[in-house]
């Protein structure tokens, strides 16, 4: 009975392994990885095709590496790229996203046993996932919410309405009067607002009407107004 189902289960893993390792299968399912990967990438959330890209590359390693003569190299080269694209993704080294990705496309190529054919299908399939790329962001217009859910990528500039609690711009070519000798720092009176304030040539006394002509963050550069 043993033996019997021994010999179904080798029946069954030897009939999976000569599908999933035919030319135009192992296409498919490349294609269908990176392709889903993508779509899955501009997705609001894990749909349908992101999980079929998961599996259709466990079935291809699944079925190559059962004839594979690189196992072992094949296996970390997977798993490096794997965890370099990961910490890639939270750090802002998009090189090493980028290195991980080679290893791994490198471990897929590997593990088919023909360098050549393969090479030219990851070729042709990174070539329609490029299409697939710029037909999502040039004319669907999406961004990346999964990326983005991962990813700090708000802008904290002026152009993005983010300003410094203390940012002065606003005083520029005004005028304002000291309420102390400036030596060469002291304090400005503009309205009702105290400031504090450096006189260009290095003194200016009190009570004297100044003119801002420079301002740095907080830094606040005036000079005498002219008689």
């Amino acid at each position: 009975m043993a033996v019997t189902q021994a010999f179904v289960i080798g029946n069954i893993m030897t009939a999976f392994r000569d599908v999933v390792t035919m030319p135009l299968v192992a296409f498919i399912l490349l294609a269908i990885f990176f392709l889903g990967l993508i779509y899955q990438l501009f997705s609001e959330s894990i749909s349908i095709i992101g999980i079929l890209s998961i599996l259709s590359i466990i079935v291809y390693y699944a079925g190559h590496l059962l004839i594979g003569e690189y196992n072992g190299v094949v296996v970390t080269l997977f798993t490096l790229g794997t965890l370099f694209i990961t910490v890639g993704l939270f750090m802002t080294g998009s090189f090493l996203a980028l290195f991980g990705g080679i290893m791994i496309i490198v471990s897929m190529i590997l593990v088919s046993g023909n360098l050549l054919l393969f090479g030219i299908y990851i070729l042709v399939i990174i070539l329609l996932a490029i299409i697939e790329w710029v037909i999502f962001v040039k004319k669907k217009k999406k961004k990346l919410p999964f990326l983005n859910r991962l990813i700090l990528r708000d802008a904290t500039d002026a152009e993005s309405g983010y300003t410094s609690f203390d940012d002065r711009s606003y005083l520029l070519g005004e005028t304002a009067k000291t309420v102390t000798p400036l030596r060469p720092s002291g304090t400005i009176r503009y309205g009702d607002e105290r400031i504090d304030a450096v006189a260009e040539g290095g003194y200016i006394a009190g009570d004297v009407e100044v003119k801002v002509i420079h301002v740095e963050g907080t830094r606040v550069v005036v000079r005498p107004m002219e008689e």
